[in-house]
């Protein structure tokens, strides 16, 4: 395997000879799939929410050691173990990734944070591929860091050997510090929308027979076809220019589906404005654990005669994604064929923290219709911004939600297959939601909401009490010190290990 650096050891300064050794300083090199500036573009695909999950733990990593981050481990861990002994640390590995995509290294311990939804952990090596067996992997690591105890419980339940310590992922100071709800507020978020029913729109011109494309296209594709037939075609076998043309026909029916693709079924508005009873979810509408058909069916039979009750739905998509996404959606929405006067929108668009601070601002409640989670952080945003949840208190969620910080919601167990494990048929269960249940939480919180303020309050007071003691970065710090301070590497061992592996003469710069 090709590793990023050089055939041998770097050669030490005389500075570096000489210097007086000092016992070293504490590390942590965090390896994680790709950086903060790809979020955007990442979001919505495999893994996406690590990244978020290491962006809450770095001011905590960064108080117990020096930190510092790789991608593409496989090449690059190595290296930057050895970089961070030539400053005098003691490294370790984090990694902020699904067991499966764990790189494991031999210059450092390793630990890992995953996420775990299910009941049980994959223990066999389905698809011919020994990664996929997370009872393998999980038991060659020094150190296990889980979200909630459910996700303990499965581990320990398989039998694996290594540590674990449940460090739930802290929640941002922002959110504690956002206004309560209040009945009557209006709040604007400036991002597109699609609104839901359609608002009336002044009709659009019809098109000009004679303006199908521009003049510029036109001309361009004129002239490069020109120059094909004129300078091109002549010089290439009758067989070849046909396979030309055949080439050219599917490249035009490719662009042609990419363009009927990208196009939104539905127009957008430039802005959102929210005012009355807002509820709020955030999902990946491709991960069939988020279970949206329900949401939208038991909101839309349960508040359809509310004309200020409004449903926002932020879709977790990255940008190639969001429209097919969207349409997807839509169809589904029309397809129920549901007269309402209630408020339904969609978000596609990425929201920065401070438009996703808005968005928490201008909500009454967060919406959680899922059938498993690993955590659920929008919903410990939203219960520590003071709003209180539906959701049901099944997997992560039972660390901390219950019917203090708002309307469980019923489910009881359905066979299920891991997420990774395409084709092996039923391995696990998640929780299938008692529809009833949702749609009557929906009615029973709408009227709170509209008629019992003091009892709105109390849960909205207990939610941020909840998730200061749960999940406030000051509340967590104890836990994460802790359990990093538990590692004990052997002085000495993965300096000799690392000085063989930069020696062996398979070594290739990348």
């Amino acid at each position: 395997m090709e590793r990023e650096g050089r055939r041998s050891g770097p050669a030490r300064t005389e500075e570096e000879s000489t210097a007086p050794t000092t016992a070293p300083r504490r590390a942590i090199v965090v390896s994680s799939m790709y950086t903060e500036a790809e979020t955007a573009e990442r979001i919505g695909r495999e893994a996406y929410s690590y990244r978020f999950v290491y962006r809450a733990f770095a001011p905590l990593l960064q108080r117990w050691g020096s930190t510092s981050e790789v991608t593409r481990p496989e090449s690059r861990l190595d290296y930057a173990l050895w970089r961070a002994r030539q400053q005098n640390l003691e490294p370790a590995h984090l990694s902020f990734l699904p067991l499966h995509l764990v790189y494991l290294t031999q210059q450092a311990p390793n630990i890992a944070f995953p996420f775990w939804e299910f009941p049980n952990i994959p223990d066999k090596s389905f698809g011919n591929n020994p990664r996929n067996n997370w009872l393998r992997i999980a038991d060659r690591l020094a150190l296990i860091l889980t979200a909630s105890s459910f996700t303990r419980d499965a581990f320990v339940r398989a039998g694996v050997k290594s540590p674990i310590h449940v460090v739930p992922v802290p929640v941002a100071s922002r959110y504690f510090e956002v206004p309560s709800w209040e009945r009557g507020q209006r709040t604007t978020l400036q991002t597109p929308c699609y609104l839901f029913p359609q608002p009336e729109m002044p009709p659009a011109p019809a098109p000009s027979p004679w303006a199908r494309e521009s003049s510029a296209g036109l001309s361009l594709r004129a002239l490069l076809l020109q120059g094909y037939k004129s300078a091109i075609k002549p010089r290439l076998p009758a067989r070849l220019d046909r396979y030309v043309g055949v080439a050219a026909g599917v490249v035009r029916g490719v662009r042609a589906a990419r363009a009927e693709d990208v196009r939104a079924c539905v127009p957008a508005l430039p802005e959102l404005e929210l005012a009355g009873v807002v509820y709020t979810s955030i999902l990946n509408p491709f991960d069939p654990r988020k279970n949206w058909q329900d949401l939208l069916s038991a909101y839309l039979l349960a508040l359809g005669d509310c004309e200020d009750a409004t449903l926002v739905v932020k879709l977790v998509v990255c940008p190639e994604l969001a429209v097919p996404a969207l349409n997807g959606i839509v169809g589904h929405y029309r397809g129920m064929n549901l007269a309402h006067r209630c408020k339904l929108v969609f978000i596609t668009k990425y929201l920065s923290d401070a438009d996703m601070a808005e968005l928490v601002r201008g909500s009454t409640y967060y919406v959680n219709s899922a059938r498993a989670e690993g955590s659920c952080l929008p919903l410990q945003d939203f219960l520590a911004a003071g709003r209180p949840g539906l959701a049901p208190t099944h997997t992560a969620m039972a660390d901390y939600f219950d019917d203090k910080l708002g309307f469980p919601i019923g489910s009881h167990p359905e066979p299920a297959s891991w997420p990774h494990a395409a084709g092996e048929g039923y391995t696990t269960t998640w929780q299938r939601i008692v529809w009833q249940s949702l749609h009557d939480q929906f009615r029973h919180s709408y009227q709170v909401a509209k008629q019992d303020q003091s009892y709105y309050q109390a849960l909205a007071s207990n939610g941020r009490g909840r998730m200061m003691e749960f999940a406030g970065a000051e509340n967590v710090w104890p836990k994460l010190a802790a359990a990093l301070d538990s590692i004990q590497p052997e002085k000495g061992a993965h300096q000799s290990l690392l000085q063989n592996a930069w020696s062996s003469p398979i070594r290739q710069a990348s």
